[in-house]
């Protein structure tokens, strides 16, 4: 076997899927369409910062007695952030909160991203899998706050025209074994 990442827009998948250019699509794709497909995990948008930072501090403060959202929004609302320009959706929300004019930095990969938090009062929304993996090596703070489409699942896609190719079901099989933390019908 041999793997290989491929990055295509979300238009191409479906496409690429269909005529045999990629076997699997793993992804929060909710524009793919005409797919078969299984969730394999569900995922939600926090936001993360350096330990230290005075909004961590101040949220800390907050959450310790009874607020009100209206006071959440206020304290984030002080935030600038850094974003991955390839994950539309934290640029979404980051638009639907009126925090776009924030975004200072804007990066291709989510890896660039814990240095240059741990190093600087930016935040940055991502998904929570990747920032508690982040904030194990130190230093970072997560907060979830209330957020719009903070919730989401990463979902694996095929095509029907090779649904029964043996080896494409031993993959999907595999990925599922290895990645799903949903209940997964065969």
């Amino acid at each position: 076997i041999r793997l290989e990442a491929v990055p295509l827009p979300h238009d191409q998948i479906g496409p690429a899927l269909d005529n045999g250019q990629l076997d699997l699509a793993i992804g929060f794709l909710p524009e793919v369409a005409d797919t078969l497909h299984q969730p394999l995990l569900s995922d939600r948008y926090v936001v993360l910062m350096r330990q230290g930072h005075p909004v961590a501090q101040r949220w800390s403060q907050l959450q310790a007695r009874t607020s009100t959202p209206e006071a959440a929004q206020q304290i984030l609302a002080e935030l600038e952030f850094a974003a991955v320009r390839t994950h539309a959706d934290t640029l979404r929300i980051l638009e639907l909160m009126h925090w776009q004019h924030r975004l200072r930095l804007t990066v291709s990969h989510f890896l660039s991203l814990p240095g240059i938090v741990r190093s600087s009062d930016l935040a940055v929304l991502m998904p929570r899998n990747f920032a508690q993996g982040f904030a194990q090596a130190g230093a970072l703070a997560i907060l979830e706050p209330d957020l719009p489409l903070r919730d989401f699942t990463v979902s694996m896609h095929w095509s029907a025209r090779f649904d029964k190719d043996p080896c494409l079901q031993w993959l999907r099989a595999t990925v599922a074994q290895l990645f799903s933390t949903h209940t997964l019908t065969p």
